[in-house]
């Protein structure tokens, strides 16, 4: 239990915030929620857009307490620095959070009038970038856990898989309906 409060709440968070973002593309495209009433499901979208946002950016609050060699050894040089992955993985996850940003800044009300209703579109398809930076992310992170089902803990599957397949879901969809027509 004791490192429950930062570093395990701070996996539960991450793979929350990848499946709110993943409900935000997914509700009324692939999951038919409210597509009777075309303003509660807006507003059900925005709810899982903002507080899959919300819950990214305690995700990077929490990983910045813990980024240190004593929790991600795999991650850090001998002389204390990131190595490749460490620096690689953090750096598409904080792109990832700015991509992230975009569609959240413009969901407040004032912002599809004042930049237009095709930039406003626009900006909200950020959302598929910040997911497939997320399934890299999660490729750079994890992967190599991914292969190896012998040391994983209790027999379950690592949590950056679980995020991984969840960000791939809607890009999976979004990639079908383009090439599907």
């Amino acid at each position: 239990w004791t490192h429950f409060p930062l570093f395990i709440l701070n996996k539960a968070v991450s793979l929350a915030a990848v499946l709110f973002v993943a409900c935000s593309y997914l509700i009324g495209r692939v999951i038919p929620w409210h597509n009777q009433d075309p303003r509660i499901k807006l507003v059900v979208i925005k709810f899982c857009g903002l507080m899959g946002f919300s819950l990214a950016l305690i995700h990077a609050f929490f990983s910045v307490c813990v980024l240190t060699p004593a929790y991600f050894a795999k991650y850090f040089a001998d002389d204390g620095r990131l190595n490749l992955v460490g620096e690689l993985g953090m750096a598409v996850g904080v792109v990832a959070l700015w991509t992230l940003a975009i569609p959240a800044i413009t969901t407040l009300p004032m912002m599809p009038k004042a930049i237009g209703g095709i930039r406003w579109k626009r900006s909200q398809r950020m959302g598929y970038l910040c997911l497939g930076l997320v399934f890299a992310h999660m490729v750079v992170l994890g992967a190599k856990g991914w292969l190896t089902p012998a040391n994983w803990p209790w027999g379950l599957p690592p949590i950056s898989l679980w995020a991984a397949a969840t960000a791939a879901i809607p890009l999976g969809a979004k990639l079908g309906r383009l090439f599907g027509k």
